[in-house]
């Protein structure tokens, strides 16, 4: 069996969008394949993609498995099942463990930095001639990856691939507002459920000296209600450390938000950006993902 998974601590819609579409490729060539995952899915999985009938299957993999890992390559941040030497390909849009596994897989190493790692799985489709094989449910995860990893192709990582992927895939969905659609959902789950998503997409990670352990990521269509709950937010990270930061990227606005507490973490972030915190918001001229903000920590030396 092949088994497709991804990380271990949470899994976004790019994984969770890039495993699903991938195991069905696989069982569409005839090969066979699930998709399964032990994290805990955040709130860039809708409910109503939760809801659709491809999902993650109900599998529990097996000491002869096989792996496909996806959206993500550095090993120490595997799900807890997977064995390394049982990795037979790696589907990722962050760079860095690229050297790491060609020496290991070859050309099975498909590691590049693109916007998502769902216009990967796409391209995959096409180059194995299934693309008319795509089904609805397929097309609209994958879309949904996009548009979150591409913050509605406004980030600085969107390349001309990931809107090729996206127009192509709109041409199976039929839906012209389908982008709207998803980040409205996505703006109600997280004032729903404000606590739950931000445990559900917190990095915790020594990166660089530039940037704090813990570091969390909200999307959102209008800043208004997180704003109005900063109190609740700074609870909920100070749970986890004093040392904490959110990236508050509000599409409304066009722009980052960076907010912290401690004043080290400030002056840190502070020199990374050349802006300044006004009390324990700094805004940023343009929209950044953490992933940018990681990429550009890690020029800085521990």
């Amino acid at each position: 069996m092949i088994v497709v998974t991804s990380g271990s601590k949470y899994m976004d819609i790019d994984a969770y969008a890039c495993s699903i579409a991938y195991a069905r490729l696989l069982n569409s060539l005839g090969i066979n394949a699930k998709a399964i995952s032990s994290a805990n899915l955040n709130n860039s999985i809708t409910n109503s993609l939760r809801n659709l009938n491809s999902k993650l299957d109900n599998y529990k993999a097996k000491n002869d498995d096989k792996y496909v890992i996806v959206d993500v390559s550095n090993p120490d941040f595997f799900d807890k099942f997977v064995k390394q030497e049982n990795v037979i390909k790696v589907i990722d849009h962050h760079v860095g463990y690229e050297e790491f596994w060609r020496d290991r897989i070859k050309e099975n190493a498909n590691i590049e930095f693109i916007g998502a790692a769902a216009t990967l799985v796409f391209e995959e489709y096409e180059k194995n001639n299934m693309l008319n094989n795509m089904i609805v449910d397929v097309a609209k995860l994958l879309m949904s990856a996009i548009l979150d990893n591409t913050l509605n192709f406004t980030a600085k990582v969107t390349s001309n691939r990931d809107k090729r992927a996206y127009q192509k895939m709109q041409e199976i969905i039929e839906i012209n507002d389908f982008d709207k659609c998803y980040f409205y959902e996505c703006q109600k789950q997280i004032e729903e459920n404000l606590d739950e998503t931000i445990k559900n997409d917190t990095k915790t990670e020594i990166i660089s000296k530039s940037l704090p352990k813990i570091f969390g990521q909200l999307t959102v269509w209008n800043k208004d209600f997180i704003i109005a709950n900063l109190r609740k937010i700074r609870k909920i990270f100070n749970e986890m450390d004093e040392k904490w930061m959110l990236n508050l990227i509000c599409l409304q606005d066009g722009k980052s938000y960076i907010i912290a507490d401690n004043k080290n973490v400030q002056i840190e972030l502070q020199k990374l950006f050349n802006s300044r915190f006004e009390e324990s918001i700094m805004p940023l001229g343009n929209v950044i993902l953490r992933k940018e903000i990681i990429k550009k920590a890690k020029t800085i030396k521990i």
